[in-house]
């Protein structure tokens, strides 16, 4: 599940359809806001970078997710402790969408931040491009400016997210007449 933009396919016949407002569905800020909430750490949200053409083709990808990281801080009362930033950029030779990560981790200790809680709102599994970009890079780069870094544990199959899941589909088959209450 992205928690960005949505969209329709057609797969075997079958009508498939991930909601766009996935991302703020309540119960899955709340989800995020309980990972959050009470840290003392400045909170950097994260999501997967795209090429930055997608915001040429009026992709909401970007906002979708600076609007789930700004519910999950309000929830969580983080106040203006938190930022954004993508990860997982490719090498394609065109631009992606930024600031990168390990850009936000200079900008952040070049203002004073000693401590970054990672809170990756864009997966919602622990995965390569958590374990490397986050675990392994993130926390090389951190090291290295003298910063504290922690990232929050991911969703994975707890069972307040797949409340959250559950919510989803439900909310979506009711909405195309398929409910099987």
């Amino acid at each position: 599940m992205s928690t960005g933009s949505g969209s329709t396919r057609r797969a075997r016949g079958a009508r498939r359809s991930i909601s766009s407002r996935a991302g703020t569905t309540p119960r899955f800020l709340d989800v995020l806001a309980d990972r959050v909430r009470g840290t003392e750490a400045w909170v950097v949200f994260t999501a997967h970078s795209l090429p930055a053409r997608i915001l040429e083709d009026g992709d909401p990808y970007k906002d979708q997710l600076l609007e789930t990281s700004r519910l999950v801080a309000e929830r969580a009362g983080l106040g203006e402790r938190w930022s954004f930033a993508f990860q997982s950029a490719s090498t394609t030779g065109e631009p992606w969408l930024g600031l990168d990560i390990l850009d936000e981790l200079d900008r952040l200790h070049g203002e004073g931040v000693r401590e970054v809680l990672v809170a990756p709102v864009g997966f919602v599994s622990d995965h390569l491009e958590i374990l490397w970009d986050l675990d392994i890079e993130a926390r090389e780069r951190a090291a290295e400016l003298g910063l504290a870094l922690e990232r929050i544990e991911s969703l994975n199959d707890d069972p307040a997210f797949i409340r959250a899941l559950a919510e989803i589909v439900e909310e979506r088959l009711a909405v195309s007449g398929k409910s099987g209450a």
